[in-house]
């Protein structure tokens, strides 16, 4: 039985020894996890809510990087032309809900590029709430991938993130249809069927 007792300390001793960088890991993740990754939940992609009103879900675009500071330049002004059609409220960042940062890389592929958004959306505490991101192909030949980035491709990537960017706000409650907001909850409407 002693000779059990003393197999367990050191099994014991090294569980512990084992287990105790993992938990303080675990802490440092769960301190800057808005920094890191938001939860599962926060990945997912969105469809555009219908009657969604993007008045009160403003938004600032902080940052674009990743592409050469031309291409960068002109993203930047034909997402600016693609969020305002689609009725995105775009603001200086000390006036926005919502703080937006992007990037954008081009890599080969066999016949052509792709272009791969990534959207990192904030709130106004500073902490990421969202990330969206898809990739467009882009068809060419040529060793620069961002040589193919011409006028079409920057468009369609400009476009594909704009939609993503109002699907995801629209679905944030500064956004909710104003339908929703100005129909009595059901407890509200039972209320009023017991007054009459």
């Amino acid at each position: 039985m002693a000779a059990n007792a003393a197999k367990g300390k050191p099994t014991l001793a090294l569980l512990v020894a084992l287990t105790a960088p993992l938990a303080l890991g675990a802490c440092v993740a769960v301190e800057n996890a808005s920094e890191i990754a938001p939860d599962a939940a926060a990945s997912r992609q969105f469809a555009l809510r219908d009657g969604a009103n993007l008045a009160q879900a403003s938004l600032a675009i902080v940052s674009v990087a990743g592409a050469p500071p031309a291409i960068a330049a002109d993203f930047s002004r034909r997402l600016d032309g693609a969020a305002r059609t689609r009725q995105l409220v775009v603001v200086d960042p000390d006036k926005a809900r919502y703080l937006v940062r992007g990037y954008l890389s081009a890599s080969p592929t066999e016949d052509g590029a792709e272009i791969e958004y990534v959207w990192d959306v904030f709130g106004a505490d500073k902490r990421r709430v969202q990330r969206l991101n898809d990739v467009v192909e882009v068809k060419g030949a040529g060793g620069d991938p961002w040589a193919l980035a011409g006028e079409a491709a920057l468009t369609s990537v400009a476009a594909k993130s704009a939609d993503d960017l109002a699907a995801f706000l629209s679905n944030t409650p500064e956004a909710a249809p104003a339908a929703a907001a100005a129909e009595p909850s059901a407890e509200t409407a039972l209320g009023y069927a017991a007054l009459k």
